[in-house]
């Protein structure tokens, strides 16, 4: 598998997809076990406010973060997207698309980097 083809499967076959049908374990399985995360919020909801960026180190960290949120992400039946992405080595961005259960979507980009075959850098910016 190429590395571009590897870093789609993570990030939208593992991560985003598992996250929209609310199996966060699985979602959590993307990253590496010391991943550096960062995730501004894109589409505010709930509590959840676009604003200053949440920052996390590591697999287990991350995947408690999300499980908290399941409930709420679920409520609002938000569909996540990976667009135009590109990867030179193991590093690479993409545009993103968050979509609404009424087709309002938001954009975002993404700079991550792989480490041993996950993802070991995610930075999410809304745009």
């Amino acid at each position: 598998m190429s590395t571009k083809a590897l870093a789609m499967h993570l990030l939208q076959e593992t991560y985003y997809d598992s996250i929209d049908r609310g199996d966060m374990a699985t979602a959590a399985s993307a990253l590496h076990d010391d991943v550096e995360w960062s995730h501004a919020q894109v589409w505010a909801h709930h509590d959840f406010q676009r604003g200053d960026p949440s920052t996390k180190h590591g697999r287990a960290v991350v995947g408690a973060y999300l499980a908290e949120r399941r409930e709420k992400l679920a409520e609002a039946r938000i569909r996540h997207s990976v667009q135009d992405l590109i990867c030179e080595g193991d590093k690479g961005a993409f545009l993103g698309v968050v979509t609404g259960a009424d087709g309002t979507q938001k954009h975002f980009m993404v700079w991550f980097e792989l480490r041993d075959g996950k993802i070991g850098r995610y930075l999410l910016r809304p745009l």
